[in-house]
């Protein structure tokens, strides 16, 4: 019985010639958020790829320097070049897997750094700070395909499925209905079954054939994906349930529904930043950039004055590096201490909103969704901060290798740039890490829908019949 009832409705919703235009809407509008995320994916692998052929070509210029024109009479003039000061890397923040789903925080935050020995570590990401659109074009954020999924596939399932028993009980088809051998509960889950076949999986599937088509190759994201957004439209498909038991006819559902799609998807994100900017209001760049700005002079001013002191009589050094590199090295460090203690503050800061941040994402389905697509997508803002993380260690990791130099009196030489200079290589977060991130999203979509099942059957048990 539930699978001729689940045929039969199947057959009613196809026969309207309605739901055809849906899926190519949907298709359309995937199509185009694609396009416009497969434009910002290259648009970023360029400029990235430009960041890295610089670094290239500088190291290439320097060993032709050092192998061609560096003689022990004009060493001198091409001192600069033979100091391992002068190592200039870079590191950077490749796309994730899937970013042309969605944009996300990536213009947030710096997609790339420039990295040299001496190097204030507050001023690495500075040539490469992401985001110089238009503000209120970045506050609105970008026609993806997460905004897509996120604010348009609610209304595509609540389109069609606003009036899954609200019609019948106006027109008085409800007695008739519910006179048949089967029970009120069974007849609404085939109903909701009828519209989970043609409502849901049509546009998973176009969501993962235009992923595929632009590139997207990895298994485990798409099935991550599909999953996520599969429960996102079951869960609307809840609420349409919930409100068709309480309105009495197709108009109120379709209020109903509506007023659910602004609640969920439009004013409870709005209030959980609200909260957040309460909670743990972000802290301020230009504040941030002034108080390490002004710890780098304190540093530079207290080596200058070391600097002019007697100096004490040590060991004689050799030629090689000059005395002022060295006493730039402590100064760097003396600053990297004062730079470090003045930034601590603002860090927590960011750790407090970032916690915060997290723990609203289960204020609403569209929050949880839309954080689990940027995660795969890796357009999060935990993976920006991994990066930016990962990126002041390396500049750590050089200033060991240079003091290592230092130490040494060594210079740079062919060998150096033959064997190869450090490169930077991002260990992006662990599988558990990932992993449990999305679940937490899964969790947040599958229990607001449970809940929302729960309450429907419960409404139904208070009602053994509709026609009341």
């Amino acid at each position: 019985m539930m699978a001729a009832i689940i045929r039969m409705e199947a057959r009613r919703l196809l026969r309207g010639r309605w739901l055809p235009l849906l899926w190519l809407a949907f298709f359309i509008l995937c199509a185009g958020a694609a396009w416009n995320g497969a434009a910002w994916v290259e648009q970023r692998e360029t400029a990235l790829a430009a960041i890295q052929e610089d670094e290239r070509e500088t190291q290439r210029l320097r060993r032709a320097q050092i192998a061609d024109e560096v003689t022990p009479d004009n060493r001198m003039r091409y001192g600069g070049a033979l100091y391992a000061t002068a190592m200039s890397l870079r590191a950077t923040l490749a796309p994730g897997e899937l970013a042309l789903l969605t944009v996300g925080q990536a213009d947030g935050y710096p997609m790339a750094a420039t990295i040299h020995a001496f190097s204030a570590s507050n001023t690495i990401f500075d040539r490469h700070v992401a985001g110089m659109e238009n503000p209120s074009v970045l506050a609105a954020g970008r026609f993806d395909l997460a905004f897509v999924i996120v604010w348009l596939l609610p209304l595509l399932v609540l389109a069609g499925s606003f009036d899954l028993f609200a019609h019948e009980r106006e027109r008085g088809m409800a007695p008739w209905l519910l006179s048949q051998p089967v029970s009120p509960g069974r007849l609404l889950a085939a109903k909701a079954a009828a519209r989970a076949l043609l409502l849901v999986l049509p546009p998973v599937a176009i969501l993962l054939a235009v992923l595929v088509a632009g590139g997207a190759a990895s298994r485990a994201a798409l099935l991550a994906t599909a999953a996520l957004v599969a429960l996102y439209a079951l869960f609307w498909l809840a609420l349409a349930l919930l409100v068709n038991l309480v309105a009495e006819n197709a108009a109120q559902a379709a209020l109903g529904c509506l007023a659910g799609w602004l609640l969920l998807v439009v004013l409870l994100p709005a209030l959980a930043l609200g909260v957040a900017d309460l909670a743990a209001p972000p802290s301020s760049p230009t504040e941030r950039v002034n108080a390490l700005r002004a710890q780098a002079m304190q540093a530079r001013a207290e080596a200058r004055a070391q600097a002019a002191a007697p100096a004490n009589p040590g060991p004689q050094r050799s030629p090689n590096i000059p005395d002022s590199l060295r006493r730039r090295a402590l100064e760097v460090e003396r600053g990297e201490h004062l730079i470090r203690a003045a930034a601590a503050p603002y860090r927590a800061q960011d750790e407090r909103r970032l916690a915060w941040l997290d723990a609203l994402r289960a204020a609403s389905p569209a929050i949880a969704l839309q954080d689990g697509l940027e995660r795969l997508a890796g357009a999060d803002a935990a993976r920006a901060l991994r990066f930016q993380d990962q990126a002041h260690g390396f500049l750590l990791e050089l200033r060991v290798l240079v003091d290592r130099y230092l130490a040494e009196d060594r210079l740079l030489t062919v060998a150096d740039y033959d064997a190869g200079l450090p490169r930077f290589v991002l260990r992006e977060a662990s599988f558990g890490e990932r992993a449990g991130a999305l679940l937490f999203d899964a969790a947040v979509i599958l229990l607001t829908g449970a809940a929302l099942l729960l309450a429907a059957r419960r409404r139904l048990r208070r009602h053994t019949t509709f026609t009341e």
